[in-house]
């Protein structure tokens, strides 16, 4: 399955539920949740045009929040929501959704800045970047 833009501001990116994501009782992880928005965040972003390998200066996770609402199971398949709720001169902050069926799994924001690769001092997000993510803000 492929990422799908939800609408002109978000990214949708269907993940299921695979044996190495549960746990003894059958639920899926709560580490693997997270690595599921890390799928949609690299998805987002690339889609801004950022290539998060080559990147310099080098985007970084400083903040991580996650609501879990209900559990996921083996095998259910899931839809991984991530927009842009807000952004400024230094601090980036992505807004998820993790759904089943409709029906809300989990809700997030991470917290994003950009650090210089040779002093690894926090940088002002580069001008043209800052205007893409301006132009995909949720409202």
């Amino acid at each position: 399955m492929s990422a799908k833009r939800a609408d002109g501001r978000r990214l949708t990116v269907p993940v299921t539920v695979e044996f190495e994501d549960v746990d003894a009782y059958g639920i899926a992880h709560h580490t693997k949740l997270v690595a599921y928005l890390e799928r949609a965040r690299v998805r987002l972003l690339a889609e801004l045009g950022l290539d998060l390998a080559r990147t310099d200066p080098h985007l970084v996770l400083y903040h991580l929040d996650v609501r879990f609402k209900r559990t996921a199971a083996l095998r259910d398949p899931l839809e991984v929501t991530a927009g842009v709720s807000s952004v400024d001169a230094v601090r980036l902050v992505l807004g998820y959704q993790i759904r089943r069926a409709g029906l809300l799994i989990a809700r997030a924001t991470t917290a994003l800045a950009f650090v210089d690769g040779a002093t690894k001092a926090v940088v002002p997000i580069p001008e043209e970047v800052r205007r893409a993510l301006e132009a995909r803000l949720e409202g």
